[in-house]
């Protein structure tokens, strides 16, 4: 889980201090995930998956796409806007 961790941070471009608000834990508990010393709990990744568009499946297997279609074209159209209200969350 730790790439795919790393991997959707890098997407939404937020450093670990910045993820770590979004689901309520430190940035020291977001390297531990990212490295696999420790797991998040479901509570978090489902905390997590309220601010960022992805698919849990993904993030746990990595066997689905990051991302549901529907979301991808639901979104398309008002991204620069969404990605304000994502940013104004973390900060």
């Amino acid at each position: 889980m730790g790439p795919r961790l790393i991997q959707l941070r890098h997407r939404y471009n937020l450093n670990q201090t910045q993820l770590g608000k979004l689901c309520g834990v430190t940035k020291a508990a977001i390297s531990q995930w990212e490295t696999g010393s420790t797991m998040p709990d479901i509570a978090k990744l489902k905390k997590l998956r309220s601010a960022l568009v992805f698919s849990l499946d993904w993030l746990i297997t990595g066997e689905e796409p990051i991302t549901p279609l529907l979301l991808v074209d639901r979104r398309q159209g008002s991204r620069r806007r969404w990605e304000r209200r994502l940013i104004d969350r973390v900060e």
